[in-house]
């Protein structure tokens, strides 16, 4: 297997966020939206998630000082609010105004959710990790918000419909069509 010229973190694909956090408590004019997509999830008990953002950004700063955030993923329709918004600076243009996106409640964060994402997470800051350049937020998930649109009749999410946006390689991508349930190769040796 060949060695590329430089290293590359070719750990994809990944999922397209826009994360949302407020600048001053209780005031919405103060509302931010920067796209990530160095996005993962870190635990399961309690449910944690981690973002990644570069340390010297705006939202850095105002997700350090306030310790919360909304984790909104991104659909494919959602592709040029998300691009519009990784082109910007949250201290320099209301991102929200721009795009045209719609602010959601969320029940525990004073920061709002976009109601045009599909899925979109309410999340606590528990941990903060200082890397080279970037800073590493360790958030709890404190509520898990789905569309109406993009649910089943029995009550699960519906993944296919959502159609993510992904990012690998300086590229959007889609995510494509489901394959097969997890473990599948399993209930394939009992049916034999």
């Amino acid at each position: 297997m060949p060695v590329l010229p430089r290293v590359h973190n070719l750990v994809f694909p990944l999922p397209v966020t826009l994360v949302t956090c407020r600048a001053r408590a209780g005031d919405p004019a103060a509302d931010n939206i920067i796209p990530l997509s160095w996005v993962g999830i870190v635990d399961y008990q309690p449910h944690t998630v981690s973002i990644c953002i570069g340390s010297k950004k705006y939202s850095a700063r105002i997700i350090g000082e306030r310790k919360e955030f909304g984790l909104c993923l991104a659909s494919l329709d959602l592709m040029e609010s998300v691009d519009r918004c990784g082109c910007t600076h949250g201290d320099r243009i209301d991102k929200f105004g721009m795009t045209g996106l719609t602010k959601a409640a969320a029940l525990h964060i004073d920061a709002p959710l976009i109601a045009e994402c599909p899925v979109c997470l309410e999340c606590r800051v528990t941990r903060t990790v200082d890397l080279s350049t970037y800073r590493m937020f360790i958030g709890e998930v404190l509520a898990t918000h789905v569309g109406d649109k993009f649910m089943n009749k029995d009550g699960s999410p519906d993944l296919e419909r959502m159609n993510v946006l992904c990012y690998a390689d300086d590229v959007y991508w889609s995510l494509g069509k489901p394959l097969e349930a997890l473990y599948y190769t399993q209930s394939r040796k009992s049916k034999h």
